[in-house]
């Protein structure tokens, strides 16, 4: 029974990526797909976010977990929105590139605020080993750090661009 179900899932992504990879304003599209609480892909390319979506499929299916489930199906509505919805906001380039920039940055001073916290609790802990869990953790978050200011980079030469 689960195999028919898993099959029709798959069908309906490949459905709903094809139809959204035939709209004009993709990337509208992606930047709510960015931003949605259900995806961890931060692509600017749709093909990450199907794929995304496909892993979570082979998880479900294999897992039979409730809450990939749900995850997997607000991924799947979010997408069927996206392609139905010929109005997806309408937003000018302008109040679109500044609050999405905006959020960016805001998520920057929200790591360098961990960021702060890791070394503080470094320094007060001097004799830790490089492989403590702290010190990692600082340095995913240096990592994240480094990768948004990237993004934040390449979308204002994006929009510098134009």
């Amino acid at each position: 029974m689960a195999e028919p179900l898993k099959t029709k899932t798959e069908q309906t992504l490949n459905q709903l990526i094809s139809k959204i990879s035939q709209l004009p304003y993709q990337e509208k599209i992606i930047s709510l797909l960015q931003f949605h609480s259900s995806y961890a892909c931060q692509s600017e390319l749709l093909q990450d976010y199907a794929s995304e979506t496909q892993q979570l499929i082979d998880q479900c299916f294999a897992h039979n977990n409730e809450r990939l489930f749900d995850r997997l199906n607000d991924q799947l509505e979010l997408l069927t929105k996206c392609a139905v919805n010929q109005k997806i906001e309408d937003i000018s380039n302008e109040s679109n590139y500044t609050s999405r920039l905006g959020r960016m940055h805001k998520k920057l001073a929200e790591y360098r605020q961990y960021l702060t916290r890791f070394d503080d609790q470094i320094r007060l802990n001097p004799n830790l080993p490089d492989n403590h869990q702290l010190r990692v953790r600082r340095q995913r978050c240096l990592d994240a750090i480094e990768k948004l200011e990237s993004q934040i980079s390449r979308f204002e030469q994006k929009r510098n661009f134009y």
